[in-house]
């Protein structure tokens, strides 16, 4: 079981960082192509969607290192 938490737990931090380079890189190409008007019309408060979409992305490994931490209190307690 040990193995396994550390194994769900890595997981969760590769595709949190992943995740983020990914949201990152969104951001730079954004500036790249559209300017500094771009990027403040992607990351405006009004934009939902990228809230949105950015949540999406970054959900399963925040749920992976919950996961692992749940199973972490699970084999503590017995």
């Amino acid at each position: 079981m040990k193995m396994v938490i550390k194994i769900i737990r890595g997981l969760g931090y590769v595709w949190v960082v992943l995740a983020s380079l990914f949201i990152f890189s969104g951001i730079i190409g954004t500036f790249m192509s559209e300017g500094f008007a771009g990027v403040m019309d992607l990351l405006s408060p009004f934009n939902v969607t990228n809230y949105l979409i950015t949540i999406i992305t970054l959900a399963p490994g925040l749920y992976l290192l919950v996961w692992a931490d749940k199973l972490q209190e699970r084999k503590g307690k017995r």
